[in-house]
């Protein structure tokens, strides 16, 4: 599974901080963090919202391209 590289790609093509996302989602910039460099992984709420946020669906998110 590669959401961390999915994740950093989906916040830099808007032009967001890590910590902008945080604030978005209500959790803390280390947890963006984690996500991104694969240290832990986003729970179906989290990836519920990230989709949103990030206006992708779970499909890109989630299967490798």
């Amino acid at each position: 599974m590669r959401i961390g590289e999915q994740l950093k790609r989906a916040r830099s093509q808007i032009g967001k901080t890590q910590e902008e996302v945080a604030n978005a989602l209500h959790v803390s910039r280390q947890t963006i963090s984690s996500w991104e460099n694969k240290r832990s992984y986003p729970d179906i709420s989290s990836l519920l919202n990230l989709s949103d946020y990030y206006n992708l669906s779970l499909d890109c998110l989630l299967k490798k391209k």
